[in-house]
């Protein structure tokens, strides 16, 4: 019955868990966009009628992959999730904005992008767990007493 009642540690190597694995996806997809060449995909999203494609383009870019660096390696975890997770909701807005959540074909509409969103938020509020920069750099420093 112990197994039912997760110690502190094996919850933070969980998250760190959950943390590498999203952090590597978000990783691949932008060095996948890197690789097949910023073009291409400006080419995409601007056939999606997105405004300043060149930009967004870039910006999706170098926000997967170094959003996804950041998460994979547990540094700056808090502020990588919340951006990853704005970075996912405005793609969301942009592509998804106003088509019904379920439609007549099997799944459900944009459910990656939802994922992306509730995962990256949920790193923004738990931090990295174990195994990771933040807490090899932040963990057990004392607050600084103010002088009198």
């Amino acid at each position: 019955m112990k197994f039912l009642l997760p110690s502190q540690t094996s919850s933070s190597r969980g998250i760190a868990f959950l943390r590498i694995v999203f952090g590597g996806l978000l990783l691949l997809r932008g060095v996948q966009k890197l690789l097949a060449g910023q073009p291409a995909f400006e080419a995409t999203i601007a056939a999606m009628g997105v405004q300043k494609a060149e930009l967004m383009s870039w910006l999706v870019i170098w926000g997967e992959t170094g959003l996804g660096a950041l998460l994979v390696l547990g540094a700056l975890t808090r502020v990588a999730g919340f951006l990853a997770a704005l970075m996912y909701a405005g793609i969301w807005f942009v592509t998804e904005s106003g088509k019904p959540l379920l439609s007549n074909s099997p799944g459900i509409n944009a459910e990656l992008l939802i994922l992306y969103i509730a995962l990256a938020l949920a790193f923004a509020f738990i931090g990295s767990g174990a195994v990771s920069l933040d807490r090899r750099l932040f963990a057990g420093k004392p607050a600084r007493k103010p002088r009198r």
